[in-house]
C-alpha cells in the first residue's frame, strides 16, 4: 500500500512541477515579447529584460534540481571569479548536462546571461524553445556554411552592446555513445589524435571562429567544464546521467553524485593561427579524458584535495 501511494505522490509531484514549470515559461514568453516594444529606445534595457526573464525560468529549475531533488553537487579545478564573461566549452553526456553548467552560473553570478547553442529545431518548442529564442539564444543547424552568418551577426550585437554573457558551447556536436566513441577513436588513430576513452574529438571549426570573434572585446575568458555523474551502486553506471523525468520523481540523494571540474583560460594567452588553436582545443579534451578516468576509478578521492572548491549548498 505504502508503495501506491508513494507511487501516487510521486506522480502528483512531477505534474504540479511540469505544469508550473510550463506556466512560468508561458508568462514570461508574454512579457519577453511585450519587451520588444523597448528596443527603439533602449536594446540594452531589453536584452537585460529578456535575459533577467529566462534566468527566472532557469532559477526555478535549479531550486528543484538541487534543493526539492538534492542533487550532491561537487567542485574542483580552478575557481571561476564572479560575474565574468566568458566562453564556455564542455563535454556532453546528457539534457542534464544543464543544470551542472547551470550550478556554476547560479554561484557566480551569470545565470541571467547564459547563452546555450542550441539546436535550430528547439526554436520550435513551445515556452520554453520560444523563451531561448527571444532571449537571443544561439540556434545552429551543425551546418558551418548555413550558421556563420547568423553567429557573427549575434556575437557582432553581443560586442557591440557589451552583453554581460556566458556562450556555452558543447564542442563535441553530440552526446556521447559507443558507437559514437568507437567512430571518434578510429578518426583519431587515422589522422593522429588524442584516442580518447572518455569523451569524442570536438569539433574545432566553432570553437576558433567564437575564440577569434571574441578577441579583444569584452570577453576575454574561456572556460573548461568537465562534468562527470556517478552512480553509487553501480560504477558501471559511470557518466550515465539520470533522466529527465527522472529528477523529477524522486530524490537524487544518495543514489547519483554530480561533479564539475573547471579550468580558466586568458584569450589572449591561446594561440591565434587557427590549426594551433585547434590543436590546443583536442589537448584540453585529452586533460578532460584523463580527469574523467580518475572520477570513474575513485570520484573526487583520485583529485588534488587543493583542487576541491568548497561550496555551500545552493
Amino acid at each position: 500500500m505504502s508503495v501506491v501511494i508513494r507511487g501516487v505522490s510521486d506522480t502528483v509531484n512531477a505534474v504540479f512541477y511540469s505544469v508550473t514549470l510550463f506556466g512560468v515559461a508561458g508568462t514570461m514568453n508574454m512579457i519577453q515579447i511585450s519587451s520588444f516594444i523597448l528596443r527603439p529606445f533602449s536594446e540594452r534595457l531589453m536584452v537585460r529584460i529578456n535575459s533577467k526573464l529566462v534566468g527566472t525560468v532557469w532559477r526555478v529549475m535549479q531550486y528543484v534540481f538541487e534543493r526539492r531533488k538534492k542533487a550532491h553537487i561537487t567542485f574542483s579545478g580552478d575557481n571561476i571569479p564572479q560575474k565574468e564573461n566568458a566562453l564556455v566549452v564542455c563535454n556532453h553526456q546528457s539534457s542534464i548536462d544543464i543544470y551542472l553548467i547551470n550550478s556554476i552560473a547560479t554561484r557566480r553570478g551569470m545565470l541571467d546571461n547564459c547563452k546555450y547553442f542550441v539546436k535550430d529545431s528547439i526554436k520550435y518548442l513551445p515556452f520554453f524553445g520560444w523563451g531561448m529564442w527571444l532571449a537571443g539564444f544561439i540556434y545552429v543547424r551543425r551546418n558551418w556554411t548555413e550558421d556563420q552568418k547568423k553567429i557573427q551577426s549575434t556575437f557582432s550585437s553581443m560586442k557591440r552592446l557589451e552583453t554581460p554573457v556566458w556562450i556555452i558551447n558543447y564542442v563535441e556536436g553530440s552526446r556521447v555513445t559507443l558507437k559514437k566513441l568507437y567512430d571518434a577513436q578510429n578518426f583519431s588513430r587515422q589522422r593522429g589524435y588524442p584516442v580518447m576513452d572518455n569523451v569524442l574529438l570536438p569539433r574545432t571549426k566553432g570553437f576558433v571562429s567564437c575564440v577569434n570573434e571574441f578577441r579583444g572585446s569584452h570577453v576575454n575568458y574561456v572556460y573548461d567544464f568537465t562534468i562527470a555523474y556517478r552512480h553509487r551502486q553501480h560504477k558501471k553506471m559511470f557518466n550515465q546521467a539520470p533522466s529527465m523525468v527522472r529528477i523529477h520523481v524522486h530524490s537524487l540523494w544518495p543514489e547519483y553524485d554530480f561533479h564539475v571540474h573547471c579550468r580558466r583560460f586568458a584569450i589572449k594567452d591561446l594561440p591565434q593561427d587557427e590549426e594551433e588553436l585547434g590543436n590546443w582545443l583536442r589537448a584540453r579534451w585529452a586533460e578532460k579524458d584523463k580527469i574523467l578516468s580518475i572520477l570513474r576509478e575513485s570520484w573526487t578521492d583520485g583529485l588534488d584535495k587543493k583542487s576541491m572548491w568548497k561550496e555551500s549548498s545552493w
